[in-house]
């Protein structure tokens, strides 16, 4: 993937609320032999920090003890367009728009269940503010069977790449025509790419 610097313009506030708002994020690990792995996870974004767990039998937590090297996804899939929104005959401008964040990361792991209870606790008050659930708690009974089955795994993020992929290269004009095109189209997510193009023209309409 190449980021070009105006794919990549998002202010980091911006960035960190995209982030925090995904359900769901992808963790790249490779093997002491070579071979990479990819797992779809929930997760908890710290700004500085992932956190996360892994059973202990996932062979991307075998991955993590040899290398802690690894990358985490997220990303906003907002569909395709036809070529012919942009150009009458060439097929070459039919493509595809997204919002990616890619975090490349040293992990640690830890079996610690105290360590556990507190990652989970602060997962579940992510994902499950209204409650509904005992505190995690590492001494809870209720608890002891799951906090031995996972690990806590803490991503340290060393780089960040962003790719948001919202027809940057073109022109305003262009830009507010695919827009158009959009809404009236109607796709499932053609409501969302609409809104995330129009709000590259209003970003740099403000700078």
């Amino acid at each position: 993937m190449i980021f070009y610097d105006y794919y990549s313009d998002v202010p980091k506030v911006v960035l960190q609320q995209f982030v925090t708002e995904q359900q769901l994020g992808r963790l790249v690990t490779v093997s002491d032999s070579g071979q990479p792995h990819i797992g779809l996870y929930p997760f908890l974004f710290l700004g500085a920090t992932i956190e996360m767990h892994l059973h202990r039998k996932d062979e991307q937590l075998a991955d993590l003890w040899t290398n802690s090297k690894s990358v985490f996804e997220v990303d906003e899939i907002l569909g395709t367009i036809p070529s012919h929104w942009i150009h009458p005959t060439n097929a070459a401008f039919a493509t595809a728009y997204y919002r990616s964040a890619i975090f490349e990361c040293d992990a640690s792991v830890s079996e610690d269940p105290k360590i556990i209870a507190e990652h989970q606790q602060r997962l579940m008050m992510h994902y499950q503010p209204e409650g509904g659930y005992e505190t995690v708690n590492s001494q809870h009974a209720m608890y002891h069977g799951s906090l031995n089955t996972i690990a806590a795994i803490t991503l340290t993020i060393r780089e960040c790449k962003v790719k948001w992929k919202l027809a940057q290269n073109r022109d305003r004009q262009t830009r507010a025509m695919i827009i158009q095109n959009l809404r009236e189209r109607g796709q499932p997510t053609d409501a969302e790419a609409a809104d995330a193009m129009q709000w590259t023209l209003d970003h740099e309409a403000s700078k």
